[in-house]
């Protein structure tokens, strides 16, 4: 069943914004009495049919609404890369493992100081339409290592990976799905020793993600998807 998401679900009926009521009436052929699932991005799962099959304001009837939890959080905050489809990549397949909040960050290393968090939305929206997420991921504004590492923090585990020598634990060792977790992924340069300093010193626990140099888009995914199952 074809998926839409809304931004707000309050009322009887839903009329689908211009390009999601193209999609349906002109590529789908959807048409009145067919049936269609609606998301919020805030856990409303809503199984409704069409009434007024409009190309560019279909109208749609509630027949089911249902509410469901919000899930544990799940952090990751990474420095971009400066290419921009690896950062779309991050985004989309991070929002589909089930991210719920993503902190963009630039450390000294950083090549990209740039993020356009109105095209990372966008991505986001397609990707829980995609996968099956009620719940849209939250994506804050950029900002620097040490203002992030300043800010107060409500995650339970703050793990940080990063390729300097040093004492670090295996991630799935230190990864619990049960409560609130966060990991930072640094740039391509990687972070600087007093980075990693200033990060120990907040709290966050360092880890390793296996012996292979992994680039920070690879990072991300392995890392949340073993903290997603852990």
């Amino acid at each position: 069943m074809a998926t839409f998401f809304v931004s707000s679900t309050n009322n009887d009926f839903v009329i689908l914004e211009e390009n999601d009521s193209k999609h349906a009436i002109k590529v789908l052929r959807l048409k009145n009495d067919d049936l269609v699932d609606i998301i919020d991005g805030c856990g409303t799962l809503i199984n409704g049919a069409i009434v007024d099959a409009h190309p560019k304001k279909a109208k749609v009837k509630i027949l089911k609404k249902e509410k469901n939890k919000k899930p544990i959080l799940l952090g990751l905050a990474f420095c971009p890369t400066k290419n921009n489809d690896r950062n779309d990549w991050v985004i989309e397949k991070a929002t589909e493992i089930g991210v719920t909040d993503f902190h963009p960050i630039y450390s000294q290393n950083s090549e990209r100081r740039k993020f356009n968090e109105d095209r990372m939305r966008k991505i986001t929206i397609s990707a829980i339409k995609q996968s099956g997420n009620l719940w849209l991921p939250k994506i804050h504004p950029l900002i620097s290592f040490n203002s992030f590492l300043e800010q107060q923090h409500i995650y339970n585990h703050k793990l940080m990976a990063h390729c300097k020598n040093g004492t670090k634990s295996e991630l799935k060792k230190m990864t619990n799905n049960n409560v609130s977790q966060i990991i930072i992924i640094g740039p391509e340069g990687d972070f600087t020793s007093e980075e990693i300093e200033n990060a120990e010193k907040y709290g966050f626990k360092m880890i390793s993600l296996g012996i292979n140099r992994l680039r920070t888009e690879t990072a991300c995914i392995s890392a949340i998807s073993i903290m997603k199952l852990g």
